[in-house]
């Protein structure tokens, strides 16, 4: 199977952002590319595995936020953990 090649303007709207963006990127290193006779590719392959790369996961999911809730609710207080006043 072929590789599809993009240029700037087809990974700038495959991406959502300006071109200008997309050239700034590559100025920097920031995203894949290939330079082939003085034009600049991308792979769609590269970039979609760039772009997982790239995701941020969320820290905790619903259900360890509710969980960690229930714990708390269910934790004994500074005070409880000192015991009775003499």
């Amino acid at each position: 199977m072929a590789t599809q090649l993009w240029n700037t303007r087809e990974v700038a709207a495959y991406l959502n952002v300006k071109e200008a963006t997309i050239r700034h990127w590559v100025h920097i290193g920031y995203i894949p590319h290939i330079k082939f006779r003085g034009s600049v590719r991308y792979r769609q392959e590269t970039i979609d595995t760039w772009l997982e790369k790239c995701a941020v996961g969320m820290r905790h999911t619903p259900k360890r936020i509710a969980q960690d809730i229930l714990d708390r609710m269910n934790r004994p207080t500074t005070l409880d953990q000192r015991g009775p006043k003499p």
